[in-house]
């Protein structure tokens, strides 16, 4: 690898100098950077990083944030298929493994070959209306349908591959890939899954009855969630999120299909720690 991407998260990384240090390693061991431009994305498709400002010749994608920071970068940039690393100026960093100390480590490592490359699966979310899609995105870590106004009990029927599972009275509900099963699904007490596997959780969000679980599926499979009538009547809304940070508003009849995207997001790991390990470390 010769060139890298940088980006930068400027609330985190103050006057950049983290991202200074970043550079100067790179340049230390003789390689070449493009910096992520500050201004304003103009192109619908992408929300912080405009993709196709990305040179053709970037081997590596370098996130100076936290574990939000290269979410974001993940979903801007899936398409390009390019490994991604993060610098962690946020808390956890389960994604973004890489501490300030070892910021010349890092570079180092990359230019002895001395990594490895995880591909995480990612999930794309479609909603009908009246059976038409009116909207479609991605996530990384999860997909979360809930009520975006006042406190209240919401109703919604669960299908997987088309056959009916459950009807649900509880605060929403996460569809979680195995990279974010660390994230709110842990929060809402659902299991923690080894990052590299094939498979999608569905957890309810403090659900309404004794017996309700969450439940681990295949990654083949398509879940479709039914928003059904309010029960109280009252003039609330509820709505889709994708990754915590983009929604859409959702009206009493619409579906959500959740299924595998056909893109993912390659992680580059420099740590030799095992799964257990890093679990060890975060959680203790």
């Amino acid at each position: 690898m010769k060139k890298f991407y940088i980006i930068s998260n400027s609330q985190k990384d103050k006057n950049f100098a983290v991202t200074n240090q970043v550079i100067s390693a790179i340049e230390k061991y003789g390689m070449s950077y493009q910096m992520q431009e500050n201004c304003k994305i103009t192109n619908p498709d992408y929300k912080y990083t405009d993709a196709s400002k990305v040179e053709s010749d970037i081997d590596c994608i370098i996130v100076v944030g936290g574990d939000g920071t290269l979410i974001q970068a993940a979903r801007d940039l899936a398409s390009l298929d390019i490994p991604m690393l993060g610098v962690n100026l946020g808390t956890l960093g389960y994604l973004a493994e890489v501490e300030l100390e070892h910021i010349d480590d890092m570079i180092s490592m990359i230019a002895d070959e001395n990594y490895k490359i995880e591909s995480r699966i990612m999930i794309s979310g479609d909603v009908y209306r009246d059976g038409e899609c009116i909207y479609r995105d991605i996530a990384l870590n999860d997909i979360v349908f809930t009520r975006s106004s006042m406190l209240k009990v919401i109703d919604f029927k669960v299908f997987v591959n088309d056959e009916f599972l459950n009807l649900y009275s509880a605060d929403g509900i996460i569809i979680s890939t195995p990279t974010g099963s660390t994230a709110y699904n842990l929060s809402a007490g659902g299991p923690i899954v080894e990052p590299g596997a094939n498979i999608m959780v569905i957890t309810p969000i403090c659900c309404h009855t004794l017996g309700s679980r969450s439940i681990v599926l295949s990654a083949d499979s398509n879940i479709t969630i039914e928003i059904c009538p309010d029960r109280h009547r009252n003039e609330c809304s509820n709505a889709v999120y994708f990754d915590g940070d983009v929604s859409f508003e959702l009206r009493e009849g619409d579906l959500i299909k959740i299924k595998k995207s056909d893109l993912s997001t390659k992680i580059m790991k420099l740590n030799r720690m095992s799964f257990v390990e890093i679990l060890h470390s975060k959680m203790n």
